[in-house]
């Protein structure tokens, strides 16, 4: 019995560690996306060799974006259930009302990410501009190459 005892507390301390590491590892690599992958925003953000203040400031852009981006986000996802809600049926003039609220939502938010690319873009010195307009055509070109193989797979 006391063996027993031991062999589950064993299991129960590997998989707490297991834990803790685990979330280390994601606290160390920061905000992911989908599938593990990281935003390809905070990629170039980690390639652009940030002094702490720029790091702190970037942060605080962030922070003051997140304020009128989660509202924004809230009224497009109620919009998408409020679609979902409507189980086959169709009201068009309510889907056009929902259609045209989403429509005004996403400008919103593609305001809101320009606001916050210039911004950053404004803290970064000359060189790390440079790198930042090299990275993004680096991976504009990336997106096509894949676009392009993936295009031709379906031929």
């Amino acid at each position: 019995m006391n063996k027993k005892m031991i062999a589950i507390l064993a299991v129960a301390a590997i998989l707490v560690i297991g834990g803790v590491f685990a979330i280390a590892q994601r606290a160390i690599h920061g905000r992911q996306g989908m599938h593990g992958r990281q935003r390809p925003a905070l990629m170039m953000l980690r390639k652009l060799d940030l002094t702490a203040d720029q790091q702190a400031k970037v942060k605080q852009i962030f922070e003051d974006n997140k304020t009128v981006v989660q509202p924004i986000r809230e009224q497009l996802k109620a919009n998408r259930e409020n679609l979902a809600d409507m189980k086959g049926t169709f009201d068009e003039a309510q889907v056009s009302q929902i259609a045209k609220s989403q429509g005004d939502l996403t400008a919103q938010l593609i305001v809101a990410r320009q606001k916050v690319k210039s911004q950053i873009f404004a803290i970064l010195t000359d060189e790390q501009k440079a790198k930042a307009d090299q990275l993004r055509q680096d991976m504009k070109q990336r997106f096509q190459e894949r676009f392009k193989n993936g295009a031709d797979d379906d031929n």
